[in-house]
């Protein structure tokens, strides 16, 4: 496909495992995509008719492989895209710098929220802001050295040498932690998705996962925006669904509050990691993974506030 679309992925699937049960010659066996692909894909099947709902479903299901990687999958599209398809996605992690180094299992428990354990031959150690290396339950910059890693930036001597630590670990600059059973959870780039809020060291992507639970949140993106008392604030950027912006134009208000996202949350997040700053808007900017560009947020957050 030259470009992707929500409506020619689907239709490729039914036309790879037609109704009648038989198969293409040319079919679709394995699909890897960014989160945001799946969401849309989603957004795109609810919108179908019964009778393609049915089909794209049953055809989807007859997919050897789904995976899923570039940025944290929010689990809720996880279960979602579970229930619709049969498919638990696989998720992994890497980098151009050393292609794949950690993923979820192809057979056994693919834990949702985290991108498994380090592949075959690769090594991987956490070290805190200090330097010091974590125990496995810290959190910190994953460092990872690796077959596949590569020797050098390309003319940039002083970049590489900056990127390694003694012994030729690479620092990934992601934040992580790992879990009780050994996966390791992406808590999200240090130098963005990373907040410091008085005092707390804060994962956007933990509150994005969170608040993409409310019924009315379509899509959302969480950032630091700087304070004098706390060094930096929680904000929360929403796209409602259409359904609710509908019903919110219908009874003029907005599709969903500050006050009552906050009431929502406080069964579900520390007080803490509530967000206290809402917008609602239309779209995220992206860049070309799909991820959402939050610098390019940042930028277009200073334009409408000042």
């Amino acid at each position: 496909m030259p470009k992707f679309s929500v409506r020619g992925v689907w239709q490729k699937w039914r036309e790879s495992y037609p109704k009648d049960g038989s198969k293409a010659d040319d079919a679709i066996t394995v699909f890897t995509g960014v989160p945001t692909i799946y969401t849309r894909l989603l957004q795109g099947y609810e919108i179908m008719d019964p009778d393609i709902q049915v089909a794209s479903a049953s055809a989807a299901k007859q997919l050897r492989l789904m995976m899923c990687g570039s940025s944290a999958l929010p689990y809720p599209v996880l279960k979602q895209w579970e229930a619709v398809t049969g498919h638990r996605l696989l998720e992994r992690y890497g980098m151009t710098e050393f292609v794949m180094a950690l993923s979820n299992p192809l057979h056994g428990n693919r834990k949702g929220g985290t991108v498994g354990k380090p592949l075959p031959r690769v090594e991987v150690k956490i070290i805190a802001e200090d330097g010091c290396e974590v125990s496995s339950k810290g959190v910190g910059e994953l460092c990872v050295r690796s077959p596949s890693l590569f020797k050098e930036y390309w003319r940039r001597p002083e970049v590489t040498k900056e990127s390694f630590l003694d012994g030729g670990f690479f620092m990934t600059g992601d934040t992580v932690t790992v879990d009780e059973d050994g996966y390791y959870v992406i808590l999200g780039r240090s130098n963005a998705d990373i907040m410091k809020v008085g005092g707390f060291k804060l994962s956007a992507l933990e509150i994005e996962a969170v608040l993409l639970e409310h019924e009315a949140v379509s899509e959302c993106c969480v950032l630091g925006l700087p304070d004098k008392a706390y060094g930096e604030i929680v904000c929360a950027i929403i796209v409602p669904h259409e359904d609710a912006k509908r019903r919110a134009e219908r009874e003029l208000r907005p599709a969903v509050s500050l006050e009552e996202l906050q009431n929502w949350s406080k069964e579900k997040l520390a007080p803490y990691k509530i967000p206290t700053k809402l917008f609602l808007w239309d779209t995220l900017p992206r860049n070309a993974m799909g991820k959402v560009n939050k610098k390019e947020l940042k930028r277009l957050l200073e334009e409408r506030t000042t």
